[in-house]
């Protein structure tokens, strides 16, 4: 009866523990909510070349953050020191959460990427402008099937 017991919350505990996982590899930095203007440097290891995902770019803000869009220059450099530069528009739709509650903005930047290299991949997320309420940027790896 013990065992039985043993096993029904075990398997209970493993049922509930995978609900709570997030889909995918967040990669996150925090920034200065005073006035982010340097960039975040985020560091995506990759040991799968075969693998495709579909990257997702987060901005977490605080109730100082008071805009409606914002440009992104995101600097990609891969293990074998490749460097690719590009801009990111995000546009923040109006929300009236409490004051409290720290917002968070997905945007999917890439799908279908395949990381061809073994080694770290770097990410430097800077804005175009210094921005105010941003606390945390980031990107999240999602394994696509």
């Amino acid at each position: 009866m013990k065992r039985l017991a043993c096993l029904l919350l075990a398997g209970t505990a493993i049922v509930v523990s995978d609900g709570c996982t997030q889909p995918g590899r967040p990669y996150a930095a925090d920034v200065d909510p005073q006035g982010w203007r340097a960039g975040a440097v985020l560091t995506l290891p990759n040991d799968d070349t075969l693998a495709m995902y579909d990257l997702e770019i987060f901005l977490r803000c605080n109730d100082r953050f008071a805009e409606d869009t914002l440009t992104l220059r995101i600097e990609t450099i891969t293990p074998d020191s490749l460097h690719v530069e590009e801009f990111l528009h995000v546009p923040f739709p109006q929300s009236h959460t409490p004051a409290a509650v720290a917002r968070e903005t997905r945007i999917p930047y890439r799908r279908r990427v395949l990381l061809r290299q073994c080694g770290d991949y770097r990410m430097i997320l800077t804005p175009t402008r210094p921005v105010r309420g941003v606390e945390a940027v980031g990107a999240t790896l999602q394994t696509t099937p």
